[in-house]
């Protein structure tokens, strides 16, 4: 009897302990009052507004690398450089456009957090960025840097500094789930992660629901009182 007393207790607390972590509006995310669109409406973005020049943005990298390469086929990260001047700030974005365009972001991140944080080398230069990035045995320099030095790179920068006007981006990092859920990591980036999950089951419920609710709807009223007189 009293073995099924404890086992009763300890499922009461696991129980209790799962809703107390689970995600609450206005503390561990908020609800944007105008959602930003997605590139692909019918998927789950992670949208992630950052800096290689933000320590808080480096210490967040290393959990969103580790969830990006667990992330279902219906769910993408899109990095964004934030643009708050046209030197440093527009040269890293430029960096940032690189590692994008190449699909190297895994490979190419962390060595370029330490070489900014760590080794101190100023990468937002763009003749230090072209010598440092081939000499780099983690993941293929030259192919960055002809990215980087290519006449879409420009383009893509500036895009990034569109993003960042736009829609007021004042600090990093900020990480957007499905364009209307902003994560805000009061317990740490570790423990964020488990909100962004949350998050990303929760924005795959709401399009599944739609979805369905629009398979459900007819094609016009017309159609629908159509199929009524014909019955």
């Amino acid at each position: 009897m009293l073995k099924k007393i404890i086992t009763l207790m300890a499922t009461t607390l696991a129980f209790a302990s799962g809703l107390v972590q689970a995600a609450l509006v206005n503390v561990d995310y908020i609800v944007l009052d105008k959602p930003i669109p997605q590139l692909h409406n019918n998927k789950i973005e992670v949208l992630e507004f950052f800096s290689y020049s933000c320590i808080h943005c480096s210490h967040l990298e290393p959990y969103m690398l580790k969830e990006m390469k667990s992330f279902a086929p219906d769910t993408y990260l899109r990095p964004v450089h934030v643009v708050w001047d046209d030197s440093v700030y527009y040269n890293l974005a430029r960096v940032a456009a690189a590692v994008n365009s190449t699909g190297m972001k895994l490979q190419a991140d962390p060595p370029i957090f330490d070489a900014i944080f760590n080794k101190h080398i100023e990468l937002w230069r763009p003749e230090v960025f072209n010598k440092w990035a081939v000499q780099q045995t983690t993941f293929d320099g030259q192919k960055l840097v002809k990215a980087y030095n290519s006449l879409e790179n420009a383009a893509a920068a500036t895009s990034m500094r569109k993003l960042s006007e736009k829609y007021d981006i004042q600090s990093t990092p900020i990480v957007i789930v499905g364009g209307k859920y902003q994560l805000k990591f009061p317990r740490g980036f570790e423990a964020g992660m488990k909100t962004l999950n949350e998050l990303i089951e929760k924005v795959r419920n709401e399009n599944s629901t739609g979805a369905a609710t629009t398979r459900k709807l007819p094609k016009s009223i017309g159609a629908s009182l159509a199929a009524s007189a014909n019955r």
